[in-house]
């Protein structure tokens, strides 16, 4: 007896997908590939464009520039990742619905994408400053030494992620013409190593619950989970530690006229950092804490408090 056709297409290899990939849902498996919602994790570049208080036309031209030079390079690096670790996402609870390992995008199409997304970014970084392009070549470099070697090294996986979110700090400065502060620098480490740990962490848990194996391409142990919370626990509070001491330092008093208003921002950040790690022990939280706190109305709006603190700090308001 004949199958009908939709049977006999959905039982076609997923080799078969490589060369020819299914015709529904073609356009949003190519977005889901280039992972164009965490394009919102490059709203980091502009946070110079605040800390500096430099709202011109042309510095905000170049800061948007910048954030569509690091999402465009970032996607194509997300399609090289997902390249890299397709027999492990096959054998993963939730990556292996990834396109590249249900065969929804075909693979001999990924990798010439990927080349033209990079290629658009750099001619976007050409156009904004000389200092961004080293910038963006510098996440390049960072970002595929992670992808080939650096994220299988326990801890130092940690350290190389909390960097790719610096650099996109960094090149906002350099996008704009501004100097990095030292004060942004700490604080950015400290803030984003506490949360590639929870992203560890949140691995490791949905490991453990779902009574799998340690995980092969990681160099962690699901018996690492305290001490994983405790490091990002650590490391979240000393962030705030970093603020505190920029409060009371010499660099605050040319960029706000009420410094002292800017105490109010640390007890919100103490919430919002200890709220994220109950999340995550709550397993209410996705693999990524960075695209969680951009969904979570709580974190939402513990980020527009601060911005308002720091405006009336400013003098805006008072």
């Amino acid at each position: 007896m004949r199958r009908p056709p939709h049977v006999r297409r959905s039982l076609r290899p997923a080799s078969t997908w490589i060369l020819s990939p299914p015709p529904k849902g073609r356009v949003r498996s190519w977005v889901k590939l280039l992972r164009t919602h965490q394009w919102a994790k490059n709203a980091l570049v502009l946070v110079p464009l605040l800390t500096a208080h430099k709202f011109g036309f042309g510095s905000l031209v170049d800061a948007i520039g910048a954030f569509l030079a690091f999402s465009l390079a970032a996607s194509a690096i997300y399609v090289v990742n997902d390249l890299v670790d397709l027999g492990a996402d096959r054998k993963h609870p939730t990556k292996r619905k990834r396109p590249l390992a249900t065969g929804s995008v075909p693979i001999l199409a990924a990798l010439p994408v990927a080349f033209g997304l990079l290629a658009i970014a750099f001619a976007l970084a050409l156009l904004i400053t000389p200092l961004f392009v080293i910038v963006l070549l510098a996440y390049l470099a960072s970002t595929t030494a992670y992808t080939f070697f650096l994220k299988r090294k326990m801890l130092v996986d940690i350290v190389a992620l909390a960097s790719l979110y610096t650099l996109r700090v960094i090149g906002g400065a350099a996008a704009i013409s501004v100097p990095i502060s030292e004060w942004l620098l700490g604080f950015s480490m400290f803030i984003f190593t506490s949360l590639a740990l929870i992203k560890r962490y949140v691995e490791l848990a949905g490991r453990l619950d779902a009574g799998l194996p340690d995980p092969s391409n990681r160099n962690y142990r699901k018996s690492d989970l305290d001490v994983v919370t405790a490091l990002a626990a650590a490391a979240g509070f000393n962030a705030v530690t970093v603020f505190a001491l920029y409060i009371s330092s010499d660099a605050v008093q040319p960029l706000y006229r009420h410094p002292k208003v800017l105490w109010l921002a640390c007890p919100i950040l103490m919430y919002w950092l200890g709220r994220v790690l109950m999340m995550a022990h709550r397993r209410l939280m996705d693999d990524d804490p960075v695209s969680f706190a951009l969904r979570d109305w709580n974190s939402l709006l513990a980020f527009a408090l601060i911005g308002c603190i720091m405006i009336a700090a400013s003098g805006a308001l008072i």
